[in-house]
C-alpha cells in the first residue's frame, strides 16, 4: 500500500513538472516588434532644376535733372505709384520764363520788320518794271527781306530752344512705376546730367534672371525655341511653396566661356506686388513632361556597398531584402525605377531595426506621393498666372 501511494505521487511530481516545462518554453517565444510601413506608389513626376536670382523690374530709371539749377518744390509722396507724365520735382524757372518772354518780343519785332521788308520788295519789283529804280536798288530791297526771314527764324529757333530749356525745369516721370525718396529736397542746387533726384521702377511685370548650366540646356532643351515659353514657378524668401507663375521669354546668344553657363529671364506678373526688385528668390523649372513612377520614402531605401535595397514585406510578415535601381528625389519620396511595384509594401525606415528574414507586426503609414509636391503646376497652390502661360 506504501509503495503504490509513492508511486502516485511520483507520477504527479513528473506530470507537474512538463507542464512547467512547456510553460516556459511558451513565455520564451517573444512577439514579432511592431515595424511602420508604407505602400509604394504610383505618382506623376516632372523633372525639375532649381536655379537662384534676383527679382528685376524692366525699367528702373535714375531721374537726373537736364539742366542746373535750384530745386524749387517737391511734388510727390515717396514710395508711392507715379504715373508716366506726372509732375515731381520742379526747379527755379523764373529766369528762364524771362528769357521765353524776351525772345517773344523780339520775334514780334522781327515778324513786324519783315513784313515791312516784304512791301519794300514787292514795290520795288513794281518800280523795276517801270523803269523807275535800278536794278541794284531793287535787288538791295529784296536781300533785305531775305535778311529779314532768316531773322525770324533764327529767333524762332531761340525760342524753341528756351521753351524746351524751360521745359526741363519742370521734371516729370518717364516711366508708370513706384518711386522711392528724394535725394535732393527743396532748396538745394543741382547739375545738369549729374546729381540724382530718385529713381523709379516699373511695377507691372518683373523679370528674373538665372544661368542654366550646359549640360542640363543641351540634355532637355538644346534649341532656343524649345525654352521660350516654358512655364517657371518663383519662391521669394520665406514662402513655403513657389506661389509665382511665369514664363521663359529670353535666352541669351552666348554661352558664358568663363563659368560654362547660359544665361535665360522669365518674366512674371506682379499683380500683388511681391515681387519686390532686388529680392532673392528661386526659380524652379520644368525641364521635362510628366511621367507616372513607382515612390517611396526616400528613408526607406537603404545602401549595400555599391546597390541600393529595401525591405518587402509579405503577407505573413516576413522581410525581404529586394534590390532596387532608384531614380529622382522629389521632397521625401524618391523614384523607384526597378525592383518594386505598385502597392508593394517596403519598411518605412529601412534596416534601422529590422533586416532582411525577420517576421514583423507591419504598421501601416499613411504617407502617400499626394503630400509631396512633384509637379510644376502642385508648387503653386494660389497661382500668379502670366497671360499667355499654360499649364
Amino acid at each position: 500500500m506504501t509503495y503504490r501511494i509513492l508511486a502516485v505521487l511520483s507520477a504527479a511530481v513528473f506530470v507537474l513538472a512538463g507542464c512547467e516545462s512547456a510553460a516556459q518554453g511558451t513565455a520564451s517565444q517573444p512577439e514579432p516588434p511592431s515595424v511602420e510601413v508604407v505602400a509604394a506608389a504610383s505618382a506623376q513626376v516632372q523633372p525639375q532644376k532649381t536655379y537662384t536670382t534676383r527679382i528685376e523690374a524692366p525699367e528702373n530709371v535714375e531721374l537726373r535733372p537736364r539742366l542746373s539749377g535750384v530745386v524749387d518744390e517737391v511734388q510727390f509722396v515717396e514710395g508711392q505709384k507715379v504715373s508716366k507724365g506726372d509732375i515731381l520735382f520742379q526747379l527755379d524757372d523764373r529766369h528762364l520764363t524771362a528769357r521765353v518772354e524776351q525772345l517773344n518780343a523780339e520775334l514780334a519785332r522781327a515778324e513786324a520788320a519783315l513784313y515791312q521788308a516784304k512791301a519794300e520788295a514787292a514795290r520795288a519789283g513794281r518800280l523795276l518794271r517801270s523803269n523807275a529804280i535800278s536794278e541794284e536798288q531793287a535787288e538791295l530791297r529784296d536781300s533785305a527781306r531775305q535778311q529779314a526771314e532768316a531773322e525770324v527764324s533764327s529767333l524762332n529757333a531761340q525760342l524753341k530752344e528756351a521753351k524746351l530749356q524751360l521745359s526741363y525745369a519742370t521734371i516729370r516721370s518717364p516711366i508708370d512705376g513706384v518711386i522711392s525718396r528724394a535725394n535732393i529736397t527743396a532748396g538745394n542746387t543741382v547739375t545738369a546730367n549729374q546729381s540724382r533726384l530718385t529713381t523709379i521702377a516699373s511695377n507691372q511685370d518683373r523679370y528674373a534672371y538665372f544661368d542654366m548650366d550646359e549640360g542640363t540646356w543641351y540634355r532637355f532643351f538644346r534649341v532656343r525655341d524649345r525654352a521660350l515659353g516654358s512655364p517657371v514657378r518663383i519662391q521669394l524668401t520665406g514662402e513655403q511653396d513657389f506661389p509665382h507663375v511665369g514664363e521663359i521669354d529670353f535666352v541669351d546668344n552666348t554661352i558664358d566661356t568663363n563659368t560654362g553657363t547660359l544665361r535665360l529671364r522669365a518674366v512674371l506678373a506682379d499683380s500683388r506686388e511681391a515681387l519686390v526688385p532686388g529680392a532673392f528668390a528661386r526659380v524652379k523649372v520644368a525641364v521635362a513632361a510628366t511621367e507616372q513612377k513607382i515612390m517611396v520614402p526616400d528613408r526607406a531605401i537603404a545602401t549595400d556597398l555599391d546597390s541600393r535595397f529595401v525591405l518587402t514585406v509579405n503577407e505573413q510578415g516576413e522581410t525581404s531584402y529586394t534590390p532596387v535601381t532608384v531614380g529622382k528625389r522629389f521632397g521625401t519620396f524618391r523614384v523607384v525605377e526597378q525592383g518594386i511595384a505598385e502597392g508593394d509594401v517596403v519598411v518605412a525606415n529601412g534596416t534601422a531595426k529590422v533586416g532582411p528574414g525577420m517576421t514583423i507586426a507591419p504598421v501601416m503609414l499613411s504617407e502617400a506621393p499626394s503630400d509631396v509636391a512633384f509637379t510644376l503646376e502642385e508648387h503653386a497652390p494660389e497661382v500668379q498666372q502670366t497671360a499667355g502661360v499654360k499649364f
